[in-house]
């Protein structure tokens, strides 16, 4: 059950194609080192026109969108897809239109490049607050990214890897980004019986992390599992904020992103519900090397 109580949205929502397209064309750009002038030229607008479809804060064109699309060497099929999934020109989503709007959910199946957008848009948020039941991105040892990313076992990876999109590889950690991750409790148990070494100096890692929290704007909690929590129920999700828009996201199948919506709202809540549920920053770092500790016993033994 969820105990937090759904913020309505301060302003209204912009539709989540528009949000990932416009970072799409920007990684795009900046990947080819293409200028927003001569961007503009191509579609014949001005560079500050550019600049507010990359931020989505002005809809675009479908046709500056296709002529974009194929400056940047996008292929006609995907670049069909992504035109074919923006709301049209003169939508705007209302408050009164009911907890979920035709827009306000977009699924990105365009296998690697909708993987490769996802991966983007956690990198490149100011602020993101996520649950993760493995320890996620940007977090990670060499050793034991090298486990979590195997190919062997990684159905959708969460970084840049070969076979990726090349542009995505080019897309680095926003600065000053300010980044929650509430880690499941399970992550102090998983993995030790195969990789011992790798999982008890992965959980000294995020300790040290955990230690030098007040040096840069990553926090990082367990959420235990005692009591059930609604984020349990939803499982992996983060809730970020790209370019000013608030913005939810689930990864199944294919990265789902969520505005405006009551599923948004909900989302939102019992992230913030588990923020306030997980444990202090001094009993995280306890637990996690006290785990790390438990780990290389066992190995020695």
């Amino acid at each position: 059950m969820l105990h937090a109580v759904p913020s309505p949205p301060a302003e209204v929502p912009q539709a989540p194609a528009r949000i990932v397209t416009g970072l799409y064309l920007r990684c795009l750009r900046e990947a080819q080192s293409i200028g927003l002038e001569h961007a503009a030229r191509a579609v014949r607008v001005s560079a500050s026109a550019v600049s507010r479809w990359e931020r989505a804060e002005s809809p675009i064109r479908p046709d500056a969108l296709g002529t974009l699309l194929r400056l940047y060497g996008v292929p006609d099929d995907h670049a069909s897809f992504l035109v074919g999934s923006l709301p049209p020109q003169g939508y705007d989503r209302r408050r009164g239109e009911g907890r979920r709007a035709l827009h306000d959910s977009w699924v990105d199946v365009a296998c690697d490049e909708a993987t490769a957008r996802h991966i983007a848009a956690m990198r490149l948020a100011s602020e993101v607050v996520q649950y993760c039941l493995l320890v996620p991105a940007g977090l990670r040892t060499q050793a034991y990214q090298q486990v979590v990313l195997d190919p062997s076992v990684c159905v959708d990876p969460d970084e840049p890897v070969l076979g990726l999109p090349s542009w995505v590889h080019d897309v680095d950690w926003a600065e000053r980004q300010r980044r929650t991750v509430l880690l499941d409790q399970t992550v102090l148990t998983r993995g030790g019986g195969d990789h011992p070494a790798t999982v008890a100096g992965q959980l000294r890692h995020l300790a040290d992390l955990v230690s030098r929290e007040s040096e840069q704007g990553l926090t990082i909690r367990i959420l235990p599992t005692k009591r059930a929590l609604f984020i349990h129920t939803v499982g992996a999700a983060a809730e970020m904020i790209l370019h000013g828009h608030r913005m939810v996201v689930t990864v199944g199948l294919f990265p789902c992103y969520e505005t405006g919506s009551g599923a948004a709202r909900d989302i939102s809540a019992g992230l913030h519900e588990a923020v306030g549920a997980a444990w202090s920053r001094d009993a995280t770092y306890e637990a996690l090397v006290s785990a790390a500790e438990g780990v290389e016993r066992r190995t020695a033994s």
